[in-house]
């Protein structure tokens, strides 16, 4: 992979201002989102993909986005409130609304979950269209919106990460913002998994999704890109820069059978920081190389261009194609929801995702006509 061992700190950190897209961090989405397919298709063996997959994403979610924040304080002295979160609006609102609402035409017809006999469908639409999935709610939503408590973990993340970076950035303090945020999320995650432990051992699947779970793979992103100089010198050197490679990547595949990861205690407190480390030195490797990929990562490159709408869409079409099951997939059906949810993908990127792209242009337009 030579844009992830190529390259040296002084290209890599011109790269990252200049290009709004780089190969490697899409093959990186790809891997990730290839991860989430295995371990939704077969739990049973892969019980750690999902989550290996889910703490690359927030590695990587945490980077990027605190790249938009910084180049905003950067040029602007502050972040512009309105337009950032109008930008995350037109980037994850059409394809979470098309996948809804489908959801819903689905289940009002067919009722092949169950979901219209229960009479969960408008509050599985409110969880998903409020980013609540991740909250313990006083209602039952549906199976098929089960992975959207990502998606409110990290929109939750950035309705307080913006206002408190600039606040430590101003007083240039932004170590201690990393050093007390990582020690917060941590001492409430180790509070709720010890209150599992005693109280209720059978809520492991509540734990998992809570915000202060993960949230420390968000603040190591974040730290990446704040101390990103730093972070690319110490993989300057092509063999380093290898080896780092093949011991990350090793690391995570391995990661991916931990058995029972969402609701082992030992991943919590091991198996997960092992992961954001070792995602956070993929990461590094990606957004500080140089050059393109090779020609035979072009289908992760392709799957990591269309990762969001692919992980919308895999649960449920598993769920419909599966009779609502979560079990292991027979390998017909298993490969036909591959398949399927990679067409969904595809056409949701080219359709409600390209007007949100298209509005999002207009937008910024308007914006820069005001001097917004």
């Amino acid at each position: 992979m030579t844009l992830l061992i190529g390259g040296t700190v002084e290209t890599a950190a011109r790269q990252t201002t200049v290009r709004q897209r780089l190969d490697g961090l899409d093959v990186l989405r790809g891997a990730a989102v290839g991860a989430v397919l295995l371990g939704h298709s077969w739990p049973g063996v892969f019980q750690g993909a999902g989550i290996v997959g889910v703490i690359v994403f927030f590695v990587l979610s945490g980077y990027l986005i605190t790249g938009v924040l910084m180049r905003d304080i950067e040029r602007h002295r502050k972040v512009r409130y309105g337009r950032f979160y109008a930008h995350r609006a037109f980037r994850l609102l059409p394809a979470l609304i098309a996948f809804l609402v489908v959801y819903a035409i689905v289940e009002l017809t067919a009722d092949v979950l169950g979901d219209r006999s229960k009479g969960i469908i408008g509050y599985t639409l409110l969880a998903g269209f409020g980013y609540l999935k991740d909250l313990p709610l006083p209602f039952d939503v549906s199976m098929a919106i089960g992975p959207l408590w990502t998606l409110a973990v990290e929109e939750q993340f950035y309705l307080i990460w913006p206002a408190l970076l600039v606040l430590a950035l101003r007083k240039n303090r932004q170590g201690r913002l990393v050093g007390w945020s990582a020690a917060v999320v941590v001492s409430l995650m180790t509070a709720s998994v010890l209150a599992m432990l005693i109280l209720a051992p059978h809520l492991h699947s509540l734990v998992y999704a809570l915000p202060t779970t993960w949230g420390l793979a968000l603040i190591i992103g974040s730290a990446l890109r704040l101390y990103r100089v730093r972070m690319f010198s110490w993989f300057s050197g092509p063999r380093t820069r290898r080896a780092a490679l093949l011991g990350a990547a090793a690391v995570l595949a391995s990661l991916m059978f931990f058995p029972k990861a969402n609701e082992t205690p030992a991943f919590f407190f091991i198996g997960g920081p092992l992961a954001m480390t070792a995602a956070a030195v993929l990461v590094v490797l990606a957004a500080s190389g140089s050059g393109r990929m090779p020609q035979w990562t072009r289908p992760l490159q392709l799957l990591g261009t269309v990762s969001y709408a692919a992980y919308l869409w895999n649960y449920p079409v598993i769920l419909w194609l599966n009779h609502g099951s979560t079990a292991d997939l027979p390998p017909l059906v298993a490969v036909s929801a591959i398949l399927l949810t990679l067409l969904l993908a595809v056409v949701s990127w080219h359709t409600v995702e390209r007007l949100g792209r298209m509005g999002r242009e207009r937008f910024d337009k308007y914006c820069a006509a005001r001097d917004w």
